[in-house]
């Protein structure tokens, strides 16, 4: 029984280390559509676009059940709130200050949201091993952001903090659902749809013409990478809890950094090749301390 705990913990972090990869995706994505839709337009979009792929797979698995509205009303508000301040201010937030401190910023508060929110409602306990991997996860997003802090929006910093403290509170939600994979997925997105098409028609954002233009095949592979990181991430939430989840998702950073260098010929510093050190020891602290659990249990 306890080598399938600790069996399932691994295979969560497994699941949590590869949505890292793809939401470290969201920055290009996000920098290649630039202006093209407005911010709420693209969070619709998007959402809509990720239903429509979930849905099927959902209905061919067989995985959708009856949702019990009143047992679960105050998790559905949860996923529609932190749904609501998700995406709209990370996509603003980068756009205005960089890929690299927008990230850092949403997963400090991813971080500090996860260990919060998993304490309220979960019960989750704030352990040594999590005290260090905050510390040292910190650390290293203050050397990588460190150079990158001299002109920035303060508006554009909230935002991404609320961003990532409603990803915490989101991730904590997620865990706490008692549906499926695939249709906690499903509520997470339909969340999104309902929390942002109000605000298109208060700002009355324009909705640029449907024609042959690259920007619209972006959208599609934001979509396509929203739908993957979110199946990768709800699933890892299953196994594992929302605060080691949360410190595992900095490894987000390090994806990101390299996709930089890649894509956008970014180019690492001694100070960024120590702060990504330090995330990866942080991300890795919770691992290590499960696997030296298991082989205790073994023993």
């Amino acid at each position: 029984m306890e080598y399938r705990k600790h069996a399932a913990a691994h295979l969560g972090s497994g699941l949590v280390v590869l949505s890292s990869l793809v939401y470290a995706s969201y920055g290009v994505w996000i920098k290649l559509l630039g202006n093209f839709l407005g911010d709420f337009t693209q969070a619709v979009l998007r959402g809509v676009l990720v239903i429509l792929l979930l849905l099927p797979v959902a209905i061919f698995r067989n995985k959708l059940s009856r949702i019990f509205w009143r047992r679960d009303a105050w998790l559905l508000i949860g996923l529609l709130i932190s749904n609501a301040l998700i995406s709209v201010p990370l996509f603003y937030s980068i756009k205005i200050i960089g890929v690299g401190l927008g990230l850092a910023v949403a997963y400090a508060g991813i971080v500090l949201g996860a260990f919060f929110f998993g304490r309220i409602f979960n019960g989750e306990v704030y352990t040594k091993d999590k005290v260090a991997s905050t510390i040292l996860g910190i650390m290293g997003l203050w050397l990588i952001f460190t150079p990158s802090t001299k002109i920035f929006g303060l508006l554009a910093l909230l935002a991404a903090l609320i961003s990532g403290l409603a990803s915490g509170l989101n991730m904590v939600v997620n865990k706490k659902i008692k549906y499926s994979v695939l249709q906690t997925a499903i509520l997470t997105w339909i969340g999104t749809v309902l929390a942002n098409i109000p605000m298109i028609f208060i700002l009355n954002e324009s909705f640029p013409q449907i024609n042959s233009d690259i920007h619209w095949i972006y959208l599609l592979l934001f979509a396509l990478a929203s739908f993957i990181s979110s199946w990768l991430l709800i699933s890892g939430l299953k196994l594992i809890e929302a605060g080691t989840a949360g410190i595992l998702g900095l490894l987000e950073i390090v994806f990101g950094v390299v996709l930089g260098i890649i894509f956008f010929k970014e180019h690492l510093t001694a100070v960024v090749t120590l702060g990504m050190t330090c995330i990866i020891a942080a991300a890795a602290i919770p691992y290590v301390n499960q696997y030296n659990n298991r082989k205790e249990v073994k023993v």
